[in-house]
């Protein structure tokens, strides 16, 4: 363990990739392909910044990534240390991920779908609007493609190479308005082949929903304090899984290298599908987004989903799902059953939106909006009900999840929010410990403090 590991990156500082973001990469391609050993000890921190002649401050940032993401893990007293994320043969050199920095009411409500409305640039969505009804190039007069529109599919294409670390191309990507819709796609088109699928719990119940819809049998997989529980998933006779390994719903936790490997090989040893459902993956408040599993997926076996209803406009209800190359042909076989879903003008729009570069100035914007409203939610929490009030996750995504001493019932939690319009879900997953998820989207920043001033009154 105590073999020490020696840096030998030649940092670009005149790059725009970020120092932290190269010596992050570096460090994680070492350790896919084997060159530092499991067990291995990093540099410390003052160590690193020496040998590299880099601030501290950057050393940190590229090893908290490289822990979130489970490739290594920093022991108290005695340093940083590389995982064991077993046997990995990746086929291609791994992307430079780009790094992406980052309510509508008068009154609160018991709603859970709204966004910031300044994080909407409503005037920039209206030219690109009208450009697309003036330009006769665009033929808006015509039905759209099933499929989704072909330049949005290849703007999503590249959207989720370049900013998920995805693999995929146009003819992968089916689009439409909502997950549950393209869920009902995808469940039609597998059900001959897949009787069952695994389901996390707590996890998203309106995918589950759709799949008892087609007569699917339900195995649900416990999620702990860690992750998804995977020894209970090989236990069981089923080759598909529905998952969401970036930010898991609702607890949010993030599955480490380790297990989205041991996942893949699963999936490939039973011949099965992967669901990555990439829930508030792109939101990440401290750090790069974590790489979604499709990009490390080496034999064709995840389907990806993905929304820009939270990252963008809820109302817009254009969602995406990019299958396996090996599931194309079914796709082709049963597409045109079904009439496309989404507005052909909004799908025209929003690839301008992405081809122009809006989309990466917008995630930005709104990663600085939510990082303010976190952080002031949880001070706030932390300041005045630290003795009633314990924050278990709330480093991405647009809801908290908060731990509360209490001796009321769930239900009479939730009738009593629901009677003062505030917003919460009950996480009823661990054994006497009372969770709460607490979606703050729609929370204006200066409503925060009254918001959990009233939660507060509704609990205790």
């Amino acid at each position: 363990m105590d073999k020490k590991i020696n840096f030998t990156i030649l940092l670009n500082k005149n790059s725009t990739v970020p120092i932290y973001i190269q010596l992050y990469e570096y460090i994680r391609e070492q350790i896919v392909n084997n060159n530092f050993k499991a067990s291995n000890k990093l540099p410390s921190i003052r160590e690193a910044a020496s040998i590299l002649k880099i601030s501290k401050t950057t050393i940190e940032n590229a090893y908290n990534q490289l822990i979130v993401e489970g490739y290594i893990e920093n022991i108290s007293k005695k340093g940083y240390f590389i995982n064991d994320i077993g046997n990995f043969n990746y086929s291609k050199d791994f992307n430079s991920f780009k790094s992406i920095s980052s309510s509508n009411y008068n009154e609160l409500v018991y709603d859970n779908n709204g966004i910031d409305d300044t994080s909407f640039n409503a005037e920039l969505w209206k030219k690109l609007y009208n450009r697309v009804l003036t330009d006769k190039l665009t033929n808006i007069y015509t039905n759209g493609s099933p499929q989704g529109e072909y330049d949005l599919r290849y703007e999503i294409s590249e959207f989720v190479n370049n900013i998920r670390g995805g693999r995929t191309t146009p003819e992968q990507v089916i689009i439409g308005a909502g997950i549950q819709y393209l869920l009902g796609i995808l469940a039609g088109m597998i059900k001959h082949n897949y009787n069952s699928v695994s389901i996390e719990s707590p996890g998203y119940k309106k995918a589950e929903y759709i799949f008892e819809d087609y007569m699917f049998k339900i195995n649900h997989i416990p999620v702990n304090s860690d992750s998804f529980n995977i020894d209970c998933l090989k236990t069981l006779n089923s080759n598909l899984l529905y998952v969401s390994p970036s930010h898991q719903y609702p607890i949010g936790n993030v599955m480490p290298i380790n297990k989205r490997l041991e996942l893949l090989k699963w999936a490939s040893n039973v011949n099965g599908l992967i669901i990555e459902d990439d829930y508030d993956g792109i939101i990440r408040y401290d750090g790069m987004p974590i790489p979604c599993l499709q990009g490390l997926d080496n034999n064709d076996c995840v389907i990806y989903l993905g929304s820009f209803s939270k990252t963008l406009l809820p109302s817009l209800r254009i969602s995406y799902m990019i299958i396996p190359k090996k599931l194309i042909k079914s796709y082709e076989n049963i597409k045109y059953k079904y009439t496309q879903s989404t507005s052909k003008i909004d799908q025209i729009v929003l690839s301008l939106f992405i081809k122009e570069g809006h989309i990466t100035k917008h995630l930005r914007k709104i990663r600085r909006i939510y990082k303010k409203k976190n952080t002031a939610l949880t001070s706030y929490f932390n300041d005045k009900y630290n003795n009633t009030v314990k924050i278990i996750n709330s480093d991405s995504g647009f809801h908290i999840v908060v731990e509360v001493i209490t001796c009321k019932k769930y239900q009479d939690i939730l009738e009593t929010c629901k009677k003062n319009n505030i917003l919460v879900e009950i996480v009823d997953v661990f054994p006497n410990k009372m969770l709460l998820s607490i979606n703050y989207s729609g929370i204006k920043i200066e409503q925060i403090t009254s918001f959990v001033d009233k939660l507060m009154q509704s609990i205790s």
